[in-house]
């Protein structure tokens, strides 16, 4: 079967909804999903990223390893993601790994706003190197409000990308959420944008992750 590498973000870890969503979709559709936490996570007591994510691409190799090696995955058919700093670490092992099928991104970190300023300064280039070039199928979906991915920035960066780069926006910030709701608008706002996250994730990766002709 074809699988799902999905890694979590800095502190939104693989049971939280984004991920859990993301996840009930594909298995659902027969697609093996493989999630995890960071080692820094789990320690005690809790860490933080190393400075340049080296630890965590280590993390991300591993699982990727065990999917490989789990008997009913097709090797062939893998698809990388994560959330946030965990597409930052799986773009890495993405471009390094051309058997690797396909890449998902939930919450990219494509733009900042400096602390006293206004517009989004775009950091696409930086964390996502060797776009321009990169033929296979990557899907990028961010929220309309997300402060550390403007959706001006993320189509302008989008646009330096080959033809098989797909962009989607929803509703929500960095979570898919509005925290300025009410407490029931909220969660009903952020549960119809995780439905349109985990769709346009499921319909993404099953397509793309079946074998070849």
């Amino acid at each position: 079967m074809p699988a799902l590498v999905l890694a979590p973000g800095q502190g939104y870890h693989m049971s939280l909804p984004a991920m859990e969503a993301t996840a009930r979709a594909l298995t659902e559709r027969g697609v093996a999903v493989f999630r995890f936490n960071w080692t820094y996570f789990t320690a005690e007591p809790k860490g933080q990223p190393s400075a340049d994510l080296a630890l965590e691409l280590q993390d991300l190799l591993a699982v990727l390893a065990a999917a490989r090696a789990h008997p009913r995955v097709d090797p062939q058919n893998i698809t990388v993601g994560g959330k946030s700093l965990g597409y930052v670490v799986a773009w890495r092992a993405f471009v390094a790994d051309q058997k690797l099928r396909s890449a998902l991104l939930l919450t990219p970190i494509c733009s900042r706003v400096p602390k006293g300023e206004t517009t989004p300064r775009p950091e696409g280039p930086e964390n996502y190197p060797g776009l321009a070039s990169e033929r296979r199928t990557s899907l990028w979906i961010a929220g309309d409000a997300d402060p550390l991915c403007d959706p001006a920035a993320l189509y302008a960066f989008a646009a330096s990308g080959q033809k098989a780069l797909r962009v989607a926006i929803v509703g929500g910030d960095h979570s898919f959420e509005n925290r300025a709701l009410a407490a029931g608008e909220a969660d009903e706002f952020r549960a119809g944008n995780l439905r349109a996250v985990s769709a346009l994730a499921a319909g993404f990766v099953d397509p793309v992750s079946r074998p070849r002709p």
